[in-house]
């Protein structure tokens, strides 16, 4: 798992290829590791899944295991 930690308020551009734009508590991003975060489809919901954390941390999120293996089934066909 990769993730790029952005700030919202500032973030000019689009998402990165191969990542999904994530929201998740800030702590525990910081804390390193893998853990869960919630996908957003866009920055058009930027706000709506906030509930419960204390301080939302958004960023880029690349799901190296899955995105691998699907590149692998992509490529076989």
């Amino acid at each position: 798992m990769d993730f790029k930690a952005i700030d919202i308020d500032t973030f000019k551009g689009s998402i990165p290829a191969g990542y999904d734009l994530v929201v998740v508590e800030k702590s525990i991003s910081e804390a390193g590791g893998d853990f869960d975060a919630t996908v957003l489809y866009g920055f058009d919901e930027v706000g709506q899944f906030e509930d419960g954390l204390i301080e939302p941390q958004y960023g880029f999120m690349k799901f190296t295991e899955f995105y691998d293996k699907w590149q692998i089934q992509f490529d076989e066909r």
